[in-house]
């Protein structure tokens, strides 16, 4: 499972249809000559689990570490660290280099939610409704600094998003303060685990419905302006998988991904051409494992990534990245670096500047952080 198993990694740190025909090219096609390649990313302890990208110059990445939250910063040059001890973050969304919002949980046993926001020169803690249950943030997305959109779940500790009660949470910050939005969930369970907006009246998030243990379905929601509402998944797009990504370029461009629920676990991709969700072809060879993070920044230029697995549920003897590209016509696996690892390598989140310019974040052995950038030519 994509989506869930993010959440019980917690525990470890923290006690396409409807798409028109055309010529197939390589992904690396589009672009004349690479940029300038990054120095090497030095990891540190802990473990990276979003993404976002405000400038080429301006990147953030957040998760946790042994001690706390985690977050770092790409300024162009290097990047830098910093951690409080205190909560984990699963998401960061930015709209310029003075705003931007971070979200997780305050804590994994009786979890919270937590929302942060960037002035430009600090990280301040921001007040969230915290609904009875307790609960937290799993996806942010923004627009403008009055319009930002947060999702998550609401369940009590140790963690949630595997419990038969879990609630859908949706939170919206309007410039002055975050309140929370009704949001469905389709019996008897369900949880939403990232966030896309397109304007300040269309967004999606996506997540999972089920009973929390052994039967998942996929969930997308719809913000029209005025309520969220569940949109169908149609029967072609196949049972017994959960979606743990989605991004929109437009109103009749939208991506989700994820993973079957079922052993062995298979990628799953779904697109939005304005009128339905259908599931789309995926990569060819593409490996059994699980897609966990979607960015686009065009129809023809889109990014996934995750982690190959084997049959069984876990990883044995390895499991390794996974990162396949859109190019408008078809999906298609590019090689993926994967430093020594004794378990694992794992992808959770990307995010694309430019087409030849694009970030990937994750873990190595649930240890140490794992970030590698996209040149336009090779993934390092």
């Amino acid at each position: 499972m994509s989506f869930i198993r993010r959440y019980l990694q917690h525990s470890c740190a923290a006690a396409t249809a409807g798409v028109a025909l055309c010529l197939a090219a390589p992904a690396t096609a589009a672009v004349a000559t690479p940029a300038a390649a990054p120095p090497s990313t030095p990891a540190v302890s802990g473990r990276l689990y979003g993404t976002a990208a405000v400038s080429a110059n301006d990147i953030w990445a957040v998760g946790l570490d042994p001690s706390g939250s985690l977050t770092m910063h790409w300024n162009g040059t290097a990047w830098s660290s910093s951690s409080q001890s205190f909560g984990f973050l699963e998401d960061v969304a930015g709209t310029s280099a003075s705003n931007a919002w971070s979200v997780g949980g305050t804590d994994w046993n009786s979890p919270a939610t937590l929302i942060y926001h960037w002035d430009g020169s600090t990280w301040t803690r921001q007040a969230s409704p915290n609904p009875g249950g307790g609960g937290y943030l799993n996806g942010v997305a923004a627009t403008s600094a009055t319009d930002a959109w947060a999702v998550g779940q609401i369940g009590g500790g140790p963690g949630a998003g595997t419990s038969s009660t879990d609630q859908t949470l949706i939170e919206h910050w309007n410039g002055t303060a975050w309140t929370r939005v009704p949001s469905p969930t389709p019996a008897p369970a369900g949880a939403l685990a990232r966030v896309a907006v397109v304007s300040p009246s269309d967004a999606w998030a996506v997540g999972w419905t089920g009973n929390g243990t052994s039967d998942f379905n996929a969930l997308i929601e719809h913000w029209d302006g005025k309520s969220w509402n569940v949109v169908p998944v149609p029967a072609s797009a196949g049972a017994n998988i959960d979606l743990s990504s989605v991004t929109a370029t437009s109103a009749s461009n939208a991506w989700a991904v994820g993973g079957t629920s079922t052993i062995p676990r298979r990628e799953v991709i779904l697109h939005w051409n304005g009128t339905s969700w259908r599931r789309s072809a995926l990569a060819p060879h593409a490996p059994d494992g699980d897609l966990l993070g979607v960015d686009a920044s065009s129809p023809s230029n889109a990014w996934a990534v995750g982690q190959a697995a084997d049959s069984s549920n876990g990883c044995s003897p390895q499991c390794k990245t996974v990162i396949e590209h859109w190019n408008g016509c078809m999906w298609t696996v590019v090689p993926s670096p994967d430093p020594p690892s004794g378990y694992l390598n794992d992808l959770w989140d990307v995010a694309i500047t430019s087409g030849r310019d694009a970030w990937a974040v994750g873990t190595t052995d649930y240890a140490s952080t794992l970030i590698v950038h996209w040149n336009g030519t090779s993934w390092s």
